[in-house]
């Protein structure tokens, strides 16, 4: 929200009090931020001891396992391959849920760390560069970077195209034009999680109630036309000065609403698979999109200007780059995503979570 909200403010403030404004304001909410983190917020990272009984155990039930135990992905051999699994456990006894609260002494800013805490510190720093050459962590990673580069091309140019003729919009007014975003985000927001859920609880029952990860998938389908549209229609709305109603609905509400589903569902997929290194995912995830995002301002405006086609040009160098990665997740359905897994099955991500 506050990368939809943000513009809003902005452009108001940009008007009654210079756009330098805004970045004291951004000053200010920052240096708040890092004091809520700092005093208020509870350490929550230390050793758990988890008494387990070798008395009983609980059996597998079929419903929320993910493969059928076949071949070389039987849940009881191989744990790692599969998301969303119920192996046979030995039971835990933990604490009460909803009862108690934090003690003071994880609100101090300082404390005694973890005998173990410059392997972790290695750990933590090495993970994110080896999973990257995942397939599917990295699929994921492109998949959150294209929509939201996406956003980001409508972001850097909609005071150039909107302020100038024929629509000649002030800042407050190019300001108010981000609500078309919030509205598309909220929107996303409120259906690509139920409608994924869906999507792969239908996919389980047809399966012998037996999940994988990949049932999620098909779930990006109508998303990605919307996707698609809004680069088609944004581009072809800018190059050839359509009214402003169109380029603000069709092609940033629909950018909204596009970074909003295809990042949750792609992420949905590969935390799904790789549950564990949930944060070194969106650590790859953020990389890949920063990184593509900082070559926009090197080549979109040039393209733009030196290209017959004008904005057309740009807009379908960036659908490339969404719809490219996506076309990838039709292998992915297809078995190369389980193959995937099951390579991976002894990867060491998948014990990190012992350390926790």
């Amino acid at each position: 929200m506050g990368a939809f909200i943000g513009p809003v403010i902005s452009g108001s403030i940009a008007a009654h009090h210079g756009w330098k404004s805004f970045f004291w304001l951004q000053v200010a909410l920052s240096a708040f931020g890092i004091f809520l983190v700092a005093f208020t917020f509870p350490e929550t990272k230390y050793h758990r001891r988890n008494s387990k009984s070798s008395a009983t155990s609980t059996p597998p039930d079929s419903s929320s396992a993910v493969f059928d135990g076949k071949d070389e992905c039987e849940i009881e051999k191989h744990p790692s391959c599969v998301a969303n699994t119920s192996p046979v456990q030995q039971s835990t006894a933990l604490p009460p849920i909803g009862q108690g609260r934090p003690s003071r002494q994880q609100f101090m800013p300082f404390q005694i760390p973890d005998s173990r805490w410059k392997s972790f510190i290695i750990r933590d720093l090495w993970t994110p560069i080896k999973v990257f050459f995942n397939p599917i962590v990295l699929w994921a990673g492109l998949m959150l970077a294209g929509p939201a580069d996406l956003l980001l091309f409508f972001n850097i140019t909609e005071s150039v195209v909107l302020s100038a003729p024929p629509y000649n919009f002030t800042p407050q007014n190019v300001g108010y034009t981000n609500f078309a975003f919030l509205i598309g985000g909220l929107l996303g927001l409120a259906t690509a999680g139920p409608y994924s859920d869906w999507i792969a609880a239908r996919a389980t029952r047809r399966n012998n109630n037996i999940r994988e990860p990949e049932m999620r998938l098909p779930a990006l389908i109508p998303f990605m036309i919307v996707t698609m549209l809004s680069l088609i229609l944004g581009g072809a709305g800018y190059q050839y000065q359509w009214g402003w109603g169109h380029i603000v609905v069709w092609g940033y509400g629909f950018a909204g609403f596009s970074v909003t589903t295809i990042p949750t569902i792609s992420i949905a997929y590969a935390v799904d698979s790789y549950k564990p290194i949930s944060g070194e995912i969106m650590t790859v995830a953020t990389v890949c999109k920063n990184f593509i995002a900082f070559s926009y301002s090197y080549w979109v405006f040039d393209l733009a200007h030196t290209s017959k086609d004008g904005w057309i040009t740009p807009a379908m160098a960036i659908f490339a780059c969404v719809v490219g990665p996506a076309l990838f997740a039709i292998p992915l359905y297809y078995g190369v995503g389980k193959k995937i897994r099951v390579w991976t099955r002894n990867s060491d991500v998948h014990r990190m979570e012992d350390d926790i």
